[in-house]
């Protein structure tokens, strides 16, 4: 690259930059005069290169984190958000329970069997119910896991997803473990000894496999 600025010129030739006092080399030109060069600027080291290089390899582990952390979010979080992306990359099934009346006998019970296949993620259980019948026209509404179910109907204690107490008409509005497998949506009538139950069952169960 050539100065632009004049050089001032020594007794023994040399010429030097007026404005940055650096010494100018000098190259002949085609008609024998002679033009003032800047001195070649200085290599990039090897050194300046790897300490521009060890930035950028900590900025792709910190994506690659970010990326795992992103994934484990998706595919186990049941809110709004983590739903519609685990929609983008499963597909939906949906199970629907439609019935206008069923019936749970005197000191008895009806249910529903509900399968969840191994590996799916985000059920979700989403309905309303009404009872009609005896003298408070009501009903006692669970779910249950598989194991807790057979422990309930043979009497001993059970843990239940969801349990309505003794109602005419309820909600149901519940997220399912990952590996629920096989539950159980039971409507109650063993407290009434003398009255059967018909009951409304509109719900709906979603899972993304």
């Amino acid at each position: 690259m050539f100065c632009v600025n004049r050089g001032t010129e020594t007794p023994d030739g040399s010429q030097f930059c007026r404005k940055c006092g650096h010494a100018l080399g000098v190259v002949s030109t085609a008609g024998g005069a002679a033009a003032a060069v800047a001195p070649a600027p200085a290599p990039v080291t090897a050194t300046a290169v790897a300490a521009t290089a060890k930035p950028k390899g900590k900025a792709i582990w910190f994506f690659l984190v970010v990326l795992i952390l992103l994934v484990w979010w998706i595919a186990t979080s049941h809110s709004p958000g983590a739903r519609q992306l685990q929609q983008l990359a499963k597909q939906q099934h949906t199970l629907v329970i439609n019935q206008q009346s069923v019936t749970a006998s005197a000191n008895g019970y009806y249910y529903f069997k509900l399968d969840v296949p191994p590996g799916s993620s985000g059920a979700h259980l989403q309905g309303s119910f009404t009872a009609s019948g005896g003298s408070g026209n009501d009903i006692e509404a669970y779910v249950l896991s598989e194991t807790d179910f057979v422990n309930w109907k043979n009497g001993h204690p059970a843990k239940t997803f969801y349990n309505s107490g003794k109602v005419t008409t309820g909600n149901i509005n519940i997220n399912l473990p990952a590996e629920v497998g096989t539950c159980y949506l039971v409507f109650d009538n063993k407290f009434s000894l003398l009255s059967q139950k018909n009951v409304q069952v509109n719900a709906t169960l979603t899972y993304y496999q």
